[in-house]
């Protein structure tokens, strides 16, 4: 009886095993340009903050340092706040979009969490290596380096 219902499990998942196990290159290439930060304060989250670093991924595509930023704050998860600055080497953002180009399926990057909000952020040229900041004025920062 137990070789009847093993055999029966196999044969149901033994496609969508193999499937489940092929290689995403794309997949792959943005886990190695994808960052998470958190800003902690008193054992409570106050800011969670996804990194992707679009311009490797996408060549050609952004002439700019451009990146897509998930973000969860106290502050309906956005970018336009009082309270947190966004830098890239101590430079603000020239753009920032919740409209996110069809290219990019965000929604299938590793770290993607629906709690979210997703931003394209652009910001002038700068000299590599790239240093990301993302401070609040209260409750500390947290730092990516691209």
């Amino acid at each position: 009886m137990k070789k009847i219902l093993l055999a029966i499990i196999l044969l149901f998942t033994g496609c969508s095993v193999k499937t489940a196990l092929k290689q995403d290159p794309l997949y792959e290439r943005t886990l190695t340009y994808t960052q998470r930060g958190q800003i902690i304060n008193s054992l409570e989250t106050k800011a969670l903050i996804d990194v992707v670093y679009l311009n490797p991924l996408y060549k050609d595509k952004f002439k700019n340092p451009t990146f897509l930023i998930g973000i969860y704050n106290n502050f309906k998860n956005s970018l336009n706040n009082t309270e947190y600055n966004l830098t890239l080497n101590n430079q603000k953002p020239i753009k920032i979009s919740k409209t996110i180009p069809d290219f990019i399926i965000y929604k299938n990057y590793p770290f993607y969490n629906e709690w979210m909000n997703y931003y394209i952020v652009e910001f002038n040229k700068t000299s590599k290596p790239y240093i990301l900041e993302y401070k609040s004025k209260d409750w500390g920062e947290v730092k990516f380096t691209f």
